[in-house]
């Protein structure tokens, strides 16, 4: 047993020296790793230098300020909102939601009544890829794709680029585009990231607590662009 254990700790030190030895060198032998696995890093197609401001207004500038006039939305806000959202990468991105298929699965089969207005009937007919969907953010604005059912369109309309801009200000405009009309902007950001105007006490509940002052902040940089 002593023998054992004397080997073990031999064992473990040479890992540990291993370890701190190849620790500087980490990058290279990680580029080595992919090369020899065939592995290719997707290039980002952002030029060096430019910010998530900058490469929103690269993406969407010219999408988002004809939404902006068709839909009487702030462009600003729009804008900010992309940047907080995808950091104004195009295409966006998704974002599979785990906890949120959980409750979508409990409503299909009758475990539990409804999910901001999801119910039983919206989901009995889909697959698990369907369900899958409907629980995964889309678009600029990360819009889960349930957001579908309440402007009782196709998660499709969220997930294909052409449509998902144009979708998410249908739905922003529909769900607290009052507090747009009055400038309540601190709400409005507030509310499209937890679906609850900004707390009187004064304390954000988003995981991020710098996402509405951060959204703030970029709608004075757009109002300021020409």
């Amino acid at each position: 047993m002593k023998w054992f254990r004397n080997k073990y700790v031999i064992s473990t030190a040479i890992l540990v020296v291993v370890f701190i030895a190849a620790w500087p060198f980490r990058y290279s032998i990680a580029e080595w790793v992919r090369s020899q696995l065939g592995i290719t890093l997707p290039e980002d197609p952002r030029p060096p230098g430019l910010t998530d401001l900058e490469w929103c207004e690269a993406n969407y500038k010219e999408e988002m300020r004809e939404l902006s006039q068709k839909y009487d939305v702030p462009y600003a806000y729009l804008m900010a909102l992309t940047v907080l959202e995808c950091s104004g990468n195009k295409p966006a991105g998704h974002r599979f939601e785990k906890h949120i298929y959980k409750r979508l699965e409990k409503i299909k089969n009758g475990k539990s009544i409804r999910f901001e207005g999801v119910k039983h009937h919206d989901l009995v007919d889909l697959d698990e890829e369907g369900l899958k969907n409907l629980a995964t953010s889309w678009g600029p604005f990360q819009l889960m794709g349930y957001k579908a059912i309440q402007l009782e369109a196709n998660v499709h309309e969220l997930r294909h680029e052409d449509f998902a801009a144009e979708t998410g200000v249908q739905w922003i405009k529909a769900e607290y585009g009052h507090f747009l009309t009055k400038k309540k902007f601190k709400d409005a950001f507030h509310y499209h990231n937890t679906g609850d105007r900004f707390p009187l006490s004064g304390k954000p509940k988003t995981h991020d607590p710098y996402y509405v002052s951060n959204g703030l902040k970029f709608m004075k940089y757009f109002e300021s662009r020409p």
